[in-house]
């Protein structure tokens, strides 16, 4: 089966009227927690027919496209999956002219806009559904309908802003356009990735709908169909592409958590004719950084559409593709700071070495080296590199520009506040042709294997690239199994991360049944991503009912919340645990991702990321009683560490993404967009819960009848059941877990015992009424001591003629007190 199949195998599953055996019985009532909204023509459920696709990918190897075949290539990935991309032009976006003469671009009538001159593509990788208030959906065609859509998730009148908490990610394929690499690498990586997140998404009906009643015939047929072809992809993708669970997990995952803004052509008009300037310029000398006139940037289109995309956004991390060396470079590049290192030295270092891994070599050609562009390229005035990582920081070398070239561009546009360019923009010199042979592109089986054998190639290993560049933008932790049951990935696309509604943290997380009877201690794995060094990682233990009924934000929905953070750390009922499995030094992990020059640690067994363990005992708890499970990371510390040459002198770490990681009070926001440090350092896992079971016969029934994820030891017995999987949902089981009430956090701050704490407070108790005696006991003899002493000493004043009270206390410290009534003292002198 050809990989190109896929849209159309989809669609004809989704048609089939066919029932798939594993999951067409059904018991008890049950109707679903979401009701699948409509689709729009050509929509997630529906891709387009077989007639339109294109043949590119009946060919094993890759090859460099030409604009036309560029263009045509993202108008049907739109077109198949709107979900999760978005096309248009930065002269629709932005009102920018366009390069060229009315010979260039002929190929643009067939876009709904175009004119004299080429276009400036921009193709946007979303999830349009998670966030439907995102100003780049706003762009799509079909925006009313994500904007209208109410299917659960989100309720009429909700905030939604949770769209401002994604981070950017920038990715330029061809500012010079005779270094031809780069656009195909993009539009290859973003195929990949929209299928990915396109299987990964299916069924789109979260729950199964029950068969008891008639009404219920027609959704419950539907989601049989969708579970078909929720099978059908993810086979076409490991078995076509390459692509098996882990990595198409891990895809879904960059698709749902990031917005990727692609400009495959940034100089449209140079690559559309194979020529490195747009009309005579040099868009990589045109931005206003190190440049000394102020006519000698933003003269061309392709730099000006950069302009305004880094104006509109907030990039933590970007790509730009180029050609005629192999090298990946970073700051600096610009003569002022020859011989210098920038502040973010240590961590660009990483960054590039973990590219050039990862992109590898293959026959001729070595990984790629790194370093910075001063000393592995040459420096420049006017770079791009440059600019996007210290415009809004180092205002000494930026300078307004006043272009004349197409009426001139406004002198504002090139004034930064103090967010919008603290990017890291990497070169990527990606071949010493700037358009390489095809027998040296790479084949498409196996994309995501960086070894040096056949299959890796100049486009294959830029693939890899980018993605790494779209992962480490953000870390994550999520938990992947417990006892052994591997659990669906935390992060589904086409549902909104960063819940609102009170109960929905709990609807949305995995809930794993676990027997009360066989074994009580359940090992819990997790994985960190998207970093370097892990510093310290932890499992947290508690009661469901001491959170507060939403772990998100109240204003704006960012998760989690202080709230979460102070009950998870300030309550007792709440029990950390260190990793088992790896070696922990004065609270610090001895832990690596995968993208650390050593490789991961712990090492995965079928993870890409390294995997943690930890045992929790759940005999600790009663029967029933619902657990929620929750891991976090510290990460990449090093990188605070100052460079040791560094230009401007005595600057600190100044980007995003050095400071989002490790700076609690980090704050920085660029249209609509925030990044914000992490209030104490933290990175969380969204929670799992698991419920300790009773009524064993019937779940082990309903669980073995519907073909649920299980788990069992070696002798055949249950060890955990994965009761709300989203392949074999069991409504019966379902029916009886609920989310427990939060307790009241201002009035009362204790909860319902555990077994744990049972003897505990027995013990106090026990403590408490020994003291109660011991303390009666002493000032007993204390009294008795005391009245002796008195006696004595009246004997001796009647003797000795002293003077003495009669009135006196039994217990001074009651006469401190004030516990006696006042009396004259009748005090006499005896001579």
């Amino acid at each position: 089966m050809a990989p190109s199949a896929l849209p159309s195998l989809i669609a004809a599953a989704m048609a089939a009227p066919l029932a798939v055996a594993a999951v067409a019985s059904q018991t008890g009532p049950q109707t679903p927690r979401v009701s699948p909204p409509p689709h729009p023509q050509n929509d997630i459920v529906a891709p387009n027919s077989p007639d339109r696709r294109l043949d590119h990918e009946k060919e094993d190897r890759y090859e460099i496209l030409p604009s036309a075949a560029i263009l045509e290539r993202m108008q049907k990935l739109v077109a198949d999956y709107p979900t999760f991309a978005t096309l248009t032009t930065t002269q629709e976006w932005f009102g920018l002219p366009r390069a060229g003469s009315d010979a260039d671009c002929a190929f643009d009538s067939n876009y709904k806009v175009s004119g004299k001159g080429c276009n400036n593509y921009v193709l946007i990788l979303q999830d349009k559904e998670a966030y439907p208030n995102d100003p780049d959906v706003q762009l799509s065609d079909d925006a009313d309908y994500f904007l209208n859509q109410n299917d659960g998730w989100f309720k009429d009148g909700t905030d939604r802003s949770g769209w401002k908490y994604i981070p950017d990610v920038f990715l330029s394929g061809a500012v010079h356009g005779n270094e031809r690499v780069g656009p195909t690498s993009l539009l290859e990586m973003a195929e990949l990735l929209v299928e990915a997140a396109y299987c990964e998404s299916l069924p789109r009906m979260r729950y199964r709908p029950s068969t008891a009643t008639p009404s219920d015939g027609e959704e419950n047929k539907k989601w049989e169909q969708e579970l078909m072809a929720a099978k059908m992809c993810r086979q076409s993708l490991e078995t076509n592409k390459g692509i098996p669970s882990h990595h198409r997990k891990w895809l879904a995952r960059l698709v749902a958590t990031r917005r990727t803004v692609i400009i495959p052509t940034a100089n449209a008009q140079g690559y559309s004719v194979d020529k490195r300037e747009e009309v005579g310029i040099d868009p990589n000398r045109d931005f206003p950084f190190d440049v000394e006139n102020a006519a000698d940037c933003m003269q061309t289109t392709a730099g000006r559409s950069i302009n305004e995309l880094f104006r509109s956004h907030l990039f933590p991390i970007g790509l730009t593709f180029h050609g005629g060396m192999e090298v990946i470079g970073y700051e600096w590049g610009a003569p002022t700071y020859l011989n210098k290192d920038a502040p973010d030295f240590n961590a660009q270092n990483a960054i590039a070495g973990a590219y050039s891994r990862y992109a590898g070599g293959f026959s001729g050609h070595q990984a790629y080296d790194f370093g910075t562009m001063n000393d592995k390229v040459y420096y420049v005035r006017g770079g791009m590199e440059d600019w996007a990582f210290a415009g809004s920081w180092d205002p000494e070398r930026v300078i307004e520009c006043q272009p004349t070239t197409f009426g001139g561009y406004p002198a504002e546009k090139t004034r930064y506040n103090n967010s919008t360019l603290r990017a890291f923009n990497m070169l990527v010199e990606t071949s010493y042709p700037k358009a390489p042979e095809r027998n040296e592109l790479g084949k498409r089986g196996d994309p995501l294997l960086s070894g040096g054998g056949d299959g890796n190639g100049h486009i294959a290993r830029n693939i890899r690239l980018a993605l790494l560049g779209i992962d480490i933008v953000e870390p994550y932790v999520s938990i992947r199994g417990v006892d052994g049951l591997e659990l669906e990935d935390d992060v589904v696309p086409g549902v909104n991360l960063r819940q609102y509604a009170g109960g929905s943290h709990f609807e949305n997380s995995m809930i794993v049944w676990a027997p009360e009877r066989f074994t009580r201690k359940k090992t819990i794995s997790w994985t960190v991503g998207g970093a370097f060094d892990i510093d310290a990682t932890e499992l947290i233990v508690g009661p469901w009912n001491a959170l507060p009924l939403n772990l998100a934000d109240a204003n704006d929905g960012t998760y989690p919340s202080q709230e979460m953070i102070d009950s998870i750390d300030g309550l007792e009922e709440f029990v950390v645990m260190s990793p088992s499995n790896v070696e922990t030094k004065r609270g610090s992990v001895e832990g690596r991702s995968r993208w650390h020059p050593d490789g991961p640690h712990p090492a995965p067994e079928a993870a890409i990321d390294p995997t943690f363990e930890a045992t929790i005992d759940l005999s600790d708890y009663f029967s029933e009683t619902v657990i929620v499970v929750v891991a976090r990371a510290k990460i990449d510390k090093g990188w605070l560490e100052p460079a040791k040459n560094v230009g401007p002198e005595g600057t600190g770490p100044t980007s995003h993404i050095v400071n989002a990681r490790r700076n609690p009070s980090y704050f920085a926001t660029n249209g609509g967009k925030v990044i914000r440090g992490k209030q104490d350092d933290w990175w969380y896992s969204r929670p799992v819960t698991i419920v300790r079971g009773v009524t064993e016969v019937k779940v082990l029934a309903e669980a073995e009848s519907d073909g649920a994820p299980m788990k069992k030891d070696d002798d055949g017995r249950v060890l955990a059941i994965h009761i709300n999987s989203r392949g074999a949902y069991l409504p019966r089981t379902m029916l009886t877990v609920s989310r427990p009430e939060p307790r009241n956090r201002t009035a009362n701050r204790t909860v319902a015992p555990t077994k744990q704490s049972i003897p505990w407070l027995l013990g106090a108790c026990g403590v408490a009424l020994i003291i109660v005696l011991v303390v009666t006991l002493v000032r007993r003899r204390r009294r008795r001591y005391a009245h002796r002493k008195r006696v004595e000493q009246m004997v001796e004043d009647e003797e000795g003629a002293f003077t003495i009270g009669s009135v006196y206390h039994d217990d001074p410290e009651d006469a401190e007190a004030g516990g006696y009534p006042e009396e004259e003292d009748s005090s006499i002198e005896i001579s």
